[in-house]
């Protein structure tokens, strides 16, 4: 149901999006748009496995699956808070240390998180998957990105 809520929100604001008199015929809502009915689709679908689902079960089987659901619940919420935290810690480090060190600190730091043991991989994987970045996303795409120290080198 929150899968067809966010579709149909997200339809909702995507329709709302003016388009110039300089935009192709796709516009600027198209991928919006198109985004918003996959997920309202999607949730359409999910909606419909579980009714199909529970019609087939009998009360027992829906009782013990549903506290089985629930189950370990609160360690994934928190481990996911975790994340969220990763993430948050990112955004004041990255106007001082710039895009490309705090990208590779926060891949690493999510890489050790998530079980990864302390080798050189997660360093490589951290230091490699912030390079890749920082080409994709400055050098081929032109987006800026907080330059931070390395501005002291011309980066």
């Amino acid at each position: 149901m929150a899968a067809i809520g966010l579709g149909a929100c997200y339809l909702y604001f995507a329709s709302q999006m003016r388009a110039s008199s300089l935009a192709d015929s796709f516009g600027p809502q198209g991928m919006p748009l198109v985004y918003g009915w996959l997920m309202l689709g999607l949730g359409v679908v999910l909606v419909l496995q579980w009714l199909v689902a529970t019609s087939r079960s009998s009360s027992e089987t829906r009782q013990a699956a549903h506290a089985d659901a629930w189950r370990g619940q609160g360690r994934k919420i928190l481990r996911a808070g975790g994340l969220f935290g990763l993430a948050a810690a990112y955004l004041p480090i990255v106007q001082t240390l710039g895009y490309l060190p705090s990208m590779a600190l926060l891949t690493f730091a999510v890489a050790l998180y998530l079980g990864a043991p302390l080798t050189w991989r997660p360093v490589a994987i951290g230091i490699g998957g912030a390079i890749v970045l920082w080409l994709i996303f400055v050098q081929l795409l032109g987006v800026p990105m907080p330059r931070g120290i390395l501005s002291a080198f011309g980066l």
